[in-house]
């Protein structure tokens, strides 16, 4: 089975619609799945459980209860029975026999199941990305502003490489936006510095992704605010160094 086989089954599996083999077949593929198609499987369930809350509810037909009374009373006595010399027939209640499936009500009622699995899943989705959106305009408020400063870092031993650093002066945090930097081996961590007049003061110490790409969130130290002129990315042993030891691979001046 692949991922795509299971991912139009997905809705049906995690409902618990779909017939034993199948589901087997299901679950086998998820043992050996990668974390993201594990964890949308996971999105997929938190979706089943919301998705009660989505369909109407219906109201039980009143002939029900009444056939379910005459059903309690029934089993509770035997056929027939003699009571003050004469006889009494109970008549035991007999559930109407079901009709047979047929292939187009369940065809119906997958098309139904889905449709109400997709909605709810889009509605969570754009919740979800509603929330992050906030979050995104409120990060750009506070960086976007009168009191921000963008400092570029040019690649030195990495031409390709370049950085953009977002600076608010109010709040003192830094934004670095890292983009190409090469891959190094796993003994080496890329560090970037805040260097003054006196000193060379470590910032952070940072692995790019598999597109050499990176994003750090700072807060600028005392120290680093007193007469900062430059920073700057070197290529360091892994876990980074007291001072710089290795290339530059970024550099600006401030």
């Amino acid at each position: 089975m692949t991922w795509e086989e299971v991912k139009e089954l997905g809705p049906f599996y995690v409902l618990g619609a779909l017939d034993a083999e199948t589901a087997l077949k299901v679950e086998d593929f998820l043992r050996h799945a990668t974390k993201d198609q594990q964890n949308e499987v996971t999105e997929w369930r938190e979706v089943a459980a919301l998705l009660p809350m989505s369909l109407p509810q219906t109201a039980a037909p009143p002939f029900l209860k009444e056939r379910l009374l005459v059903r309690i009373a029934g089993e509770g006595a035997a056929p027939y029975s003699i009571q003050s010399g004469s006889s009494a027939k109970v008549l035991r209640f007999q559930p109407q026999p079901r009709e047979p499936k047929q292939t187009s009500h369940w065809l119906a009622m997958a098309a139904a199941i889905l449709l109400a699995f997709t909605t709810t899943f889009l509605a969570w989705k754009n919740s979800q990305l509603s929330t992050q959106l906030n979050l995104a305009e409120g990060q750009v408020r506070e960086f976007l502003s009168s009191d921000t400063q963008i400092i570029s870092l040019s690649g030195v031993e990495a031409p390709e490489a370049n950085a953009k650093v977002i600076w608010n002066k109010k709040s003192q945090k830094w934004k670095v936006y890292v983009f190409n930097l090469p891959l190094q081996s796993n003994d080496k961590d890329y560090q970037l510095w805040y260097v003054t007049k006196d000193a060379k003061i470590n910032a952070k110490v940072f692995s790019p992704n598999a597109q050499g790409n990176a994003e750090l969130d700072l807060s600028l130290p005392p120290e680093a605010l007193q007469g900062l002129a430059a920073t700057a990315v070197t290529l360091e042993p892994k876990g980074g160094s007291s001072q710089p030891t290795g290339k530059f691979y970024l550099a600006a001046e401030i």
